[in-house]
């Protein structure tokens, strides 16, 4: 039965993995310049979700490869980028 556990692992968060997104979200919200703020934070928080799925877990680590890949105009597009 474990590995049908690891199999869904990917989709299913605890609530120490929310926790540590949660985290990394707050963190890049909190330390951008009033100029950068942003009314959609959608970007953001999908390039933390897909970088926690990929193994990124420390919130400073991911707050701050989430910061950079929200910003990239690669990013922004998914027909160019996918990190699933």
């Amino acid at each position: 039965m474990q590995p049908k556990f690891q199999a869904f692992r990917t989709s299913i968060f605890t609530p120490q993995d929310v926790s540590a997104m949660r985290d990394a979200f707050l963190l890049v919200v909190t330390e951008r310049a009033p100029q950068e703020v942003s009314s959609d934070d959608a970007p953001l928080g999908r390039a933390i979700i897909r970088l926690y799925r990929m193994g990124l877990v420390d919130p400073m680590k991911l707050a701050a490869a989430a910061a950079l890949l929200s910003t990239s105009k690669t990013f922004s597009n998914p027909d160019l980028f996918q990190l699933s």
